[in-house]
């Protein structure tokens, strides 16, 4: 069934749209209200989800479940979103740079907790891993990282993956930051 489903989404058929709209609809929906906690958010990212499902159909592949593939254009959008928030939440650079472990105190421009908890965790890490995080919330890719340091990219994906590690240990607000960290590829 899968199969002809996505056939007939990849030539255009509506009602075979509508069909997979139906059938998946309430599963994305409530997957996004757990990963949001918000009504809203999770009615906009069913709509985006869809909507880049019918953008892009010729690019579905007929030999994967449907499921799998819907899910996959969510978690993306999911990932986008996070993003967008993250930008609009911008913590200034020195904030995260001039902290340390003697010193948790870190200037916000917001009343997130989960934020604050964040930056409290930065000072924690190494001001070498502390300084690449950086960059990465900055929206740089490892590559871009790797180059502006002078130092691999291998060694900035394993300091990326120790500073989420450790991030993990200290506490669980941090999730936020450890999906930005993390990229889309954590979650396909």
């Amino acid at each position: 069934m899968d199969r002809a489903l996505i056939n007939s989404i990849r030539a255009g058929n509506e009602l075979a749209f509508r069909q997979a709209y139906d059938l998946f609809h309430e599963k994305l929906y409530a997957w996004f209200l757990l990963k949001t906690k918000s009504a809203d958010e999770g009615k906009e990212l069913v709509q985006l989800t869809f909507i880049k499902l019918w953008r892009f159909r010729s690019k579905l592949n007929p030999a994967l479940s449907l499921s799998a593939q819907i899910f996959r254009i969510a978690k993306t959008s999911l990932i986008d979103m996070l993003r967008q928030h993250a930008v609009s939440r911008t913590v200034p650079l020195q904030a995260i740079e001039q902290t340390d472990s003697s010193s948790v105190m870190v200037p916000l421009p917001t009343n997130d907790d989960q934020l604050t908890t964040v930056l409290e965790s930065l000072a924690h890490l190494p001001p070498m891993r502390r300084r690449i995080i950086r960059f990465r919330l900055e929206g740089l890719s490892n590559k871009e990282i790797a180059d502006s340091l002078s130092i691999s990219k291998k060694t900035v994906e394993n300091q990326v993956n120790r500073a989420v590690r450790e991030i993990r240990k200290m506490n669980e607000p941090a999730s936020l930051l450890l999906l930005l960290l993390s990229g889309p590829e954590m979650f396909l």
